[in-house]
């Protein structure tokens, strides 16, 4: 129908609410990455460890009666804090998280600068709170397979397994640590990573960026700890934070070489994420428009 037949009638369409018009930008940032096999294989490499737990569990459940297995199935560890613990601060499961960040983060806001469309999004009914949350929705989607998810099947499975639903109560710690867990450490680094990103109109140099804050200075904590002895050089490495913050959050003593008081983990991620929120601030004064 021509335009000038069409008079002035009154939309009667649906309109998006106000609250939910971040989504389409974060189907935009989600959707290529589970497109991409590499990526998708990284994240499947993630839940190996979690596998572990799974497979204890059966062997404890099928095979624990048993009296040719009873006396191997007893060496073996159970599902409790201890566990989860372990598998949340694995250094294997770290440095793939931290690979994911580096993956995802680094061009969550550079790459819209970089192509000029970030004025785009500024210039439409999208809140700068709304654009951030949807660039960071997307990490953290990816970033659950590494923490929260993973400690939910594992309790599904255990308590599927045993049938035993009194599980749940007796070792509670297991769901509100590692949601404890969650909060403050993968949310600090998806903060850390929309600072960094925002500062930055190449995703390349800000992972380079990342990587040189986070593993060369874990190496550079690590040559410290060896001349000095001194636990308290590991404050700045970021993955020994992340592991101290996992066996604190759970009740769990942590190594030896990495022992610093609980307080000083809190401090540096709330530090972090004071600072990676005054950048923010600071970047998207004025409608998010960069100066």
């Amino acid at each position: 129908m021509p335009i000038f037949e069409q008079g002035y009638e009154t939309y009667e369409g649906s309109k998006r609410s106000v609250k939910r018009r971040w989504m389409p930008l974060f189907r935009e940032e989600v959707s290529p990455f589970f497109r991409h096999k590499r990526f998708i294989f990284l994240l499947i490499l993630a839940l190996v460890p979690w596998m572990y737990g799974v497979a204890l569990t059966f062997l404890h459940t099928q095979l624990g009666n048993a009296e040719w297995a009873k006396e191997l199935v007893g060496k073996l560890p159970e599902v409790n804090e201890t566990l989860v613990a372990k598998l949340l601060a694995n250094g294997y499961d770290l440095f793939l998280l931290l690979i994911v960040v580096i993956w995802v983060g680094s061009g969550l806001v550079a790459r819209d600068r970089k192509d000029k469309t970030l004025e785009v999004f500024m210039s439409r009914a999208l809140s700068p709170t709304q654009y951030l949350w949807a660039k960071g929705a997307a990490l953290g989607l990816f970033l659950m397979l590494f923490s929260l998810l993973p400690t939910l099947v594992l309790v599904v499975f255990q308590v599927g397994l045993t049938g035993d639903a009194g599980w749940i109560l007796a070792h509670f710690r297991v769901l509100w640590g590692t949601t404890l867990y969650t909060l403050f450490g993968p949310c600090v680094l998806i903060l850390f990573m929309l600072a960094l990103s925002s500062l930055g109109r190449s995703p390349r140099i800000v992972g380079l960026v990342f990587i040189a804050i986070v593993f060369l200075g874990n190496v550079a904590c690590g040559i410290l700890y060896g001349i000095t002895h001194s636990v308290s050089v590991w404050f700045f490495s970021v993955s020994t934070q992340l592991s101290l913050l996992a066996h604190r959050c759970l009740g769990v003593a942590p190594p030896r070489h990495e022992a610093m008081p609980f307080g000083a983990t809190v401090f540096f991620f709330v530090g972090l994420a004071l600072a990676s929120l005054a950048v923010l601030a600071l970047r998207f004064y004025r409608r998010g428009v960069l100066r």
